[in-house]
């Protein structure tokens, strides 16, 4: 007789432990060393996040236009990621391997908040040149031109890694002992990419996008607060800085829950693919 796995109780388990830990971390910090007489503190005295909303108001309010932001960001990583790693794994001239390879390893070891400056910097650049703005610099949440630079800052170093996860996946699995085989018999290779290269390289590239994912909500507070995104990153270091421990514990609860749901998302996602190409 089979027993039920105590998996899923543990992942509970341990997801609620990591909640009340990132509650007390934030009440702590913020009540233990207050922020009030340091330089962040003095900068941002006064200002309120989401003023005149209750608590759960501004903590959807925040959360929805963070979600907004990530999602944009997210989608422009896998599309470039994706389609540069596939190109790269396909590709027979070396010199545009190097040059991409070593485009993505800058990609990934420059911080968010460098491209989102150097873009800002950019945008200035060529209105100064040419009197013609881009996309705005900064100026708060809109779903319009305001969403472009954050967007495209946000995107960079997730684009960057799910780019290197996918290139690397996919050019292990072309050159597997059975893909070579079967070229050798002589079948198209369009039908052996689609049938074993990608089906083969795609729990790598699941886990890639789920990696660009987490990065994209660890850099999201210091992007939202260069480009002034009133989203939840931005609101968490005026909660912090103002000494808001509420809001400040909500905010952080969220991206803990986040980051705990995308790595239990990818997992079974990953598992389902392993599965299928097993019995496939």
């Amino acid at each position: 007789m089979r027993t039920r796995s105590p998996r899923p109780l543990l992942w509970v388990a341990s997801l609620l432990a990591t909640a009340l830990l990132v509650v007390w971390i934030t009440n702590f910090a913020i009540t233990a060393a207050p922020l009030g007489d340091l330089t962040l503190g003095i900068l941002l005295a006064g200002r309120s996040p989401f003023g005149g909303l209750s608590l759960p108001e501004a903590v959807w309010t925040a959360v929805s236009r963070s979600g907004i932001l990530v999602g944009a960001a997210l989608v422009a990583a896998v599309v470039i990621g994706v389609g540069a790693g596939a190109a790269f794994a396909f590709s027979r001239s070396r010199v545009i391997r190097g040059a991409a390879w070593a485009v993505g390893t800058v990609g990934a070891s420059l911080p968010s908040f460098f491209w989102a400056m150097l873009l800002q910097l950019v945008v200035v650049l060529v209105y100064l040149r040419t009197q013609r703005l881009l996309a705005p610099v900064s100026g708060g949440f809109g779903v319009d031109q305001h969403l472009i630079l954050p967007a495209i800052a946000l995107a960079m170093r997730p684009a960057a890694y799910i780019f290197r996860t996918t290139a690397t996946a996919l050019d292990e699995a072309r050159h597997a002992p059975h893909v070579v085989t079967a070229l050798a018999k002589g079948l198209g290779p369009n039908l052996i990419a689609r049938r074993h290269v990608t089906r083969n390289a795609a729990p790598a590239v699941l886990a890639g996008i789920g990696l660009g994912a987490k990065t994209a909500l660890s850099s999201l507070a210091i992007v939202e607060f260069v480009f002034t995104w009133n989203g939840a990153g931005y609101a968490f270091i005026l909660s912090v800085a103002t000494g808001n421990v509420a809001f400040a514990s909500a905010i952080a609860l969220v991206f803990a829950l986040a980051l705990a749901m995308v790595g239990a998302l990818v997992a079974v996602a990953t598992r389902a693919l392993v599965v299928g190409s097993v019995e496939g």
